[in-house]
């Protein structure tokens, strides 16, 4: 029996340090690949700028000379580089919650919440709509410039997700319960399909086209990595045609605020 026990227990540890062994190196793959994520985003910007740049100038120094033709595809490929330098801005910010290193401090979710508002206060004018905040909001542990990335995206994607014919209404509340806060944003948008609430949360997934609501596919994904490094969880509770209410919590902070 004493035999069979130290067998077993050799047979463990070889095990847990295989184990180890796998995780190591899987830890260094993720860290080359994060790096080589952010090396080959932040490179790219440099000739998608040229290209976007001299487009820009060809339509203004030489449009006359161009038919209509011509003005469209100068037009395509300025729209193209936009769009291509929106996606990488959101790569760079995705490859930045992996590699920053992140301290949590006492933040004040209300002012999260304005700064955030004010970042899309001309969208939100511009389709006739509205954000109302229920004060007051709560206090969470969290990394500042993380959070007000989820609180952005959540907001910049409420808004955009609405009919064309709707003028959106996002409501932004807080609730507490046993250490933990939870922050809500809800709209009158287009809502999900049960189906499709986590697949949503993933980089580049997409349930509509491009053109009928622009973006990158990345925002939530960046919602919920931020919400996983500041030690919460983010969700959502949805029905097709009847909104959605996208929620992020985390625990509780104390103490002064930033």
């Amino acid at each position: 029996d004493i035999t069979d026990r130290k067998a077993t227990s050799a047979q463990i540890e070889e095990l847990n340090a295989a184990l180890a062994r796998q995780i190591r190196d899987l830890a260094a793959a993720n860290q080359e690949l994060d790096a080589f994520s952010y090396s080959i985003s932040h490179d790219l910007r440099a000739p998608l700028r040229a290209m976007q740049g001299f487009s820009e100038a060809l339509l203004e120094d030489y449009g006359e000379r161009l038919d209509a033709t011509g003005h469209d595809y100068a037009g395509r490929i300025v729209a193209a580089s936009r769009q291509m330098d929106a996606l990488i801005q959101d790569l760079l910010a995705y490859s930045r919650l992996v590699r920053v290193e992140v301290k949590l401090d006492p933040v004040s979710l209300e002012t999260v919440v304005d700064e955030a508002c004010g970042t899309i206060e001309m969208e939100v004018k511009e389709r006739g709509g509205e954000i109302i905040v229920e004060r007051p909001l709560g206090r969470v542990l969290a990394h500042r410039t993380v959070l007000g990335q989820i609180v952005t995206n959540l907001l910049a994607n409420a808004v955009k997700f609405t009919k064309a014919d709707t003028p959106p209404v996002v409501r932004v509340r807080s609730e507490s319960d046993r250490g933990r806060d939870r922050l809500w944003v809800e709209d009158n948008g287009i809502g999900i399909a049960p189906q499709h609430r986590e697949r949503i949360f993933r980089a580049f997934e997409r349930l509509h086209g491009a053109q009928q609501y622009p973006g990158t596919g990345i925002g939530l994904a960046i919602v919920q990595k931020g919400a996983a490094r500041l030690g919460g969880q983010a969700g959502v509770e949805s029905e097709p045609g009847a909104g959605s209410r996208f929620w992020v919590e985390l625990a509780e902070g104390e103490g002064a605020t930033a």
